[in-house]
């Protein structure tokens, strides 16, 4: 009896040493893609690590620009973010010394795609926290001065420790403020990205003042996915993109308009807009550099439009083609041989747009729409006269 309590006794100190088996399974570890848009500046960590910032320095003069930062993870996702508007030094200003000398402004948008289903986990909203470290200029008046880093006052609040970390308390932090596209004034590589019903520009509070802020959230395993939104694409019913452009629709045929289709167009949009254009062939003697022959000029469409039928003339506001002879629809009627390509862009806008039709042109439409695009969608048609 003694010899067995002995053998037993070493099996249990044998056993204290051995490694625990867990009874919990591994977490599973996902890949994800981040998709970011920011004004100007941001690095992101997830889960108490850094896994990439923006690809353009800090430094950068008007720097906007979207960035995609692959990582991998397991569910909960610890979100962190720092995100900081351009400005030339303490004093909180940009273009100092120069005419447009003035305050600036931030803005951020992200959203979290899981690559194995596509779908959104998690995205930019008020729901998020947020924390700012460095606010200027505090006395706005100075924007004028000639010597504003002297001038200017700054407030700086130091970084809490480890506040992109995954037991990191942010309670006492803030919620993060929307904006719509218009007053961040979204720029460059905005429309890089189909944003999802729920992805939101955020910031502070203080969209102008508020120039370096932390932001916070978690992500849960999501029980159902956010479905991907659906990518705002204009078609035709006649030709496929890069395919042939139908004779009726040039000057060798009837010369109408083509049938246009819209689908995925985003819930937040408020209007369309669209243009065709192509890059004419070299000029002959006597001609006159124009730019691009823009043949069509629609805007202020109704976002639930889901097609204009070929010639159709009452759907959206028409502007102006480059003939200049009449509103609406002018036909391709290349003078040179060789194939050539015209362009269709269409626009999903976050409003309408403030356009007089007789000054609707290409360049007057391009700058009409600036700041106020939420999705763009191309498609080429190729004709070559006989």
């Amino acid at each position: 009896m003694r010899i067995i309590r002995i053998a037993l006794a070493a099996s249990l100190v044998l056993t204290s040493f051995l490694p625990m088996q867990s009874t919990l399974a591994a977490a599973k570890i996902y890949s994800f893609k981040a998709e970011i848009w920011a004004d100007n500046w941001f690095a992101l960590y997830v889960n108490g690590k850094k896994v990439g910032e923006d690809s353009t320095p800090f430094n950068t003069e008007r720097s906007f620009n979207g960035d995609s930062i692959a990582f991998k993870a397991s569910y909960p996702l610890t979100i962190g973010i720092i995100a900081r508007d351009y400005v030339e030094n303490a004093s909180g200003l940009e273009y100092i010394g120069k005419p447009n000398q003035q305050i600036g402004d931030g803005g951020i948008i992200a959203q979290i795609r899981e690559l194995s289903s596509g779908n959104i986990v998690g995205s930019t909203n008020k729901g998020w926290k947020v924390f700012v470290t460095n606010t200027a200029p505090l006395n706005e008046e100075c924007v004028k001065s000639s010597n504003p880093l002297q001038d200017c006052k700054t407030a700086v609040t130091k970084a809490p420790t480890s506040w992109y970390s995954t037991s990191f308390k942010d309670t006492s932090w803030k919620n993060a403020t929307e904006f719509t596209p218009a007053a961040v004034g979204v720029k460059d590589g905005y429309s890089n990205f189909t944003w999802a019903q729920g992805s939101s520009l955020v910031w502070s509070s203080n969209l102008r003042l508020d120039n370096t802020i932390l932001l916070r959230t978690k992500i849960l395993a999501p029980k159902t996915s956010v479905k991907a939104a659906s990518v705002f694409t204009v078609g035709s019913p006649d030709f496929v993109n890069g395919g042939a452009l139908p004779k009726n629709y040039t000057c060798d045929g009837s010369g109408i308009s083509p049938a246009l289709t819209f689908s995925g167009v985003p819930e937040s949009a408020k209007s369309l807009a669209l243009m065709m254009d192509t890059i004419p062939g070299p000029l002959r003697p006597g001609e006159v550099d124009i730019g691009n022959h823009f043949y069509f000029i629609v805007y202020d469409i109704p976002a639930n439009t889901s097609i204009i039928p070929s010639g159709a003339t009452n759907i959206g506001t028409l502007g102006q083609n480059f003939q200049g002879k009449k509103l609406g629809y002018t036909p391709p009627c290349s003078q040179g041989t060789g194939l050539k390509e015209y362009t269709i862009t269409a626009f999903a806008l976050s409003e309408k747009l403030n356009l007089d039709p007789t000054q609707a042109t290409e360049s007057a439409l391009l700058k009409a729409v600036e700041g106020k695009v939420i999705a763009k969608s191309v498609l080429v048609g190729k004709y070559q006269r006989p």
